[in-house]
C-alpha cells in the first residue's frame, strides 16, 4: 500500500477514520483542521492492524530449507537442476564397509584439507552427523562403530561439495549412493533385480567393496572373493556397466589384513583374485583398477580414511566419453567460406 493515501486525523488515538465520527464534534468531519490525508502505511501503523492485514493477503509463500537428511532419488533430481553433479555408486554386501568409507571421508575433512581438496558443504550434514556419531568418543561407546543401513531406507546419497585449495570456482559437487548391501545381495542371486539398482546407470565411477574382515577369517574368504567376482559378473552380463565406465574393487579393512599371521598368504589370495578379474572383466570396461583403505583403524595403526585420497581425487577429475566429432559443415557459397574461416573471438 506504499505510495496510497487516506484521510485521517493527525492527532495521536483519534478513530475517526474507523468511526466517521468526529470527537470534536466537527461537522462534516472534513471541516476539523486535523482531518487531513495520510500515508496508508501509517495508518496501519497508527491502528494496529498487522494481524488482520496478515489474514487478508493471499497464499504466502515460505521458503523450506533442507532438512539435511540423506537425499531420496526424488531429491538429487531436484538438486540437478540447481547444480551438476558426480555419482559415484557404492557396492558391497552387509558390513563391507560402505557407510564407513562416506563417515570416514566427511571426519577426515572435518579436521581439514584432504587430497588437495577443501570441504564446501553439504546437503547432507545431519545424516553424516547422525551416521558418524557411534565411532566418535562422545557417543560413549568404548569401539567405534557406524550406524548400518536398513534395507527399508531403500536408495539414498550423501553430498560432499569440494573445491580444489584455493580455489572455490572450480567446486565439484559428489553424490555418494548408499543402499543396504542385503539388496546386492539379492540382486546376485536374482538377476531380474539388477534393473531395480537405479544408481548403477547413472554413475561416474562404480566402488566396488571386497569386506577384508572377511578375507581374513580362512572360512569366509573365498565366499568373499567370489561374492565380488559374482556381483561384477551379474552387472555386466545383464548390461548395467558399459565399456566406458570405471570400476574401483577396493579391499576395505586393511588394517586388518596387515595385522594378521597370515597377511603374506592373504596377500597372495588378493593378487590371484584381482588378477583373474583383470583378465575375465578387464576387456569389458573402460578401467578396472583396484586398492586398499583403511576408513577407521581403532588400534591407530593407519591414518584416518588410509587410501580414500586416491579415491576422492579421481571422483573429482572424471573424465566421459568425447563427444563425437562434429560432422564436415557444407559450404555452399563464398559467405560460408568467409565464415569458416574466420575465428571465432572475432565473431560478434
Amino acid at each position: 500500500m506504499t505510495g496510497e493515501t487516506q484521510k485521517g486525523c493527525r492527532r495521536t488515538g483519534c478513530e475517526v477514520a474507523l468511526t466517521g465520527t468526529c470527537p470534536e464534534g466537527h461537522t462534516p468531519v472534513a471541516s476539523c483542521p486535523n482531518y487531513v490525508d495520510q500515508p496508508a502505511e501509517d495508518r496501519d501503523v497508527h491502528d494496529g492492524e498487522f494481524g488482520a492485514i496478515e489474514e487478508a493477503l493471499p497464499d504466502v509463500r515460505r521458503v523450506s530449507l533442507p532438512s539435511g537428511d540423506a537425499l531420496t532419488p526424488e531429491e538429487v533430481d531436484q538438486f540437478l537442476r540447481w547444480r551438476a553433479a558426480t555419482f559415484v555408486a557404492i557396492i558391497g554386501d552387509s558390513y563391507s564397509g560402505k557407510t564407513t568409507l562416506i563417515c570416514a571421508l566427511y571426519d577426515r575433512f572435518l579436521k581439514g584439507t584432504f587430497a588437495g581438496l577443501s570441504f564446501a558443504g553439504s546437503r547432507t550434514l545431519v545424516a553424516l552427523e547422525r551416521r558418524a556419531h557411534h565411532a566418535r568418543v562422545d557417543s560413549g561407546r568404548a569401539t567405534p562403530e557406524t550406524a548400518r543401513t536398513s534395507h527399508l531406507e531403500g536408495l539414498r546419497y550423501f553430498h560432499f561439495a569440494v573445491a580444489p585449495n584455493g580455489q572455490p570456482a572450480k567446486r565439484t559437487d559428489l553424490l555418494l549412493s548408499d543402499r543396504s548391501g542385503e539388496v546386492y545381495r539379492s540382486a546376485r542371486n536374482d538377476s531380474t533385480l539388477v534393473g531395480t539398482l537405479a544408481e548403477i546407470p547413472q554413475a561416474d565411477r562404480i566402488v566396488l567393496l571386497l569386506d577384508g574382515r572377511r578375507v581374513v577369517e580362512r572360512t569366509e574368504r573365498n565366499g568373499a572373493i567370489q561374492s565380488v567376482r559374482q556381483t561384477l559378473r551379474v552387472l555386466l552380463d545383464n548390461d548395467a556397466l558399459g565399456p566406458t565406465l570405471t570400476v574401483w574393487v577396493v579391499t576395505t579393512k586393511v588394517d586388518l589384513i596387515a595385522s594378521s599371521p597370515d597377511g603374506q598368504e592373504i596377500a597372495e589370495a588378493v593378487a590371484g583374485f584381482r588378477n583373474r578379474l583383470s583378465t575375465d572383466f578387464g576387456p569389458r570396461l573402460k578401467t578396472l583398477s583396484f586398492h586398499d583403505i583403511a576408513a577407521r583403524d581403532p588400534t591407530n595403526g593407519f591414518a584416518p580414511a588410509h587410501g580414500l585420497d586416491a579415491l576422492i581425487e579421481d571422483w573429482v577429475t572424471r573424465s566421459r566419453c568425447a563427444p563425437p566429432p562434429p560432422p564436415p559443415l557444407e559450404l555452399h557459397s563464398e559467405f560460408d567460406r568467409l565464415l569458416a574461416r574466420t575465428r571465432m573471438d572475432v565473431l560478434p
